[in-house]
């Protein structure tokens, strides 16, 4: 990773965070691992999140929809589900991944926080309300994954963005996306029942 990943991560997070300094870099600066926070932000969001598969917005919706079902994940959550606004998503749209979560785990927490983060925000006029089929299934994808313990549900739920025109590229992206919000084990996982997926399907 090079200064040019660090820069573009650092203006991307600033969009996100709605701030000049974000918080995470002075979370490892007060440990003194100042540079260690530097390489996360360049490598996180200055190389994965500009990868092509995915959208910022369909970004944003995974990592709500996976800290939703990790349900320990607070202020992180409530980053997310505000920083879905900054890219493009509506309140509408992020309580509406956050209760299709609710189909697999509890999330009257999640709610109660991104409920808080809201306060005094609303919705751009013109903006589509409600989440695509694809969207849906991105974030139950997410959801399950976190989980680890929810495989049938999760391969159901690949199957699902396949069947409503989601591609084979953007069901690995989300997966490979989720490795730095729902854990590298659960991702592998994720991708293990991704390939028995794609050879059911092949079959």
């Amino acid at each position: 990773m090079g200064t040019n990943s660090f820069d573009q991560g650092l203006r991307l997070i600033q969009h996100l965070g709605g701030v000049e300094r974000p918080a995470v870099l002075d979370l490892f600066e007060s440990l003194g691992e100042a540079e260690f926070g530097e390489q996360c932000v360049g490598f996180i969001y200055g190389d994965v999140y500009h990868r092509p598969g995915l959208t910022l917005p369909e970004r944003q919706l995974a990592t709500v929809g996976a800290l939703s079902a990790l349900g320990y994940a607070t202020s992180q959550l409530q980053f997310h589900a505000k920083a879905a606004l900054k890219a493009g998503c509506t309140r509408q749209q992020v309580l509406e991944a956050i209760n299709q979560v609710g189909s697999v785990t509890e999330i009257s927490d999640a709610l109660a926080a991104v409920e808080e983060a809201f306060a005094g925000t609303e919705d751009v006029p013109g903006e589509r309300p409600q989440l695509s089929p694809k969207h849906r299934e991105i974030v139950m994808i997410a959801a399950c994954t976190a989980l680890g313990t929810a495989v049938p549900e999760l391969k159901a739920h690949l199957h699902g963005l396949l069947d409503v025109g989601g591609t084979r590229r953007e069901l690995v992206e989300t997966l490979l996306h989720l490795a730095f919000y729902a854990g590298f084990p659960a991702a592998l996982n994720a991708m293990s029942a991704a390939n028995d997926v794609f050879a059911e399907r092949s079959g």
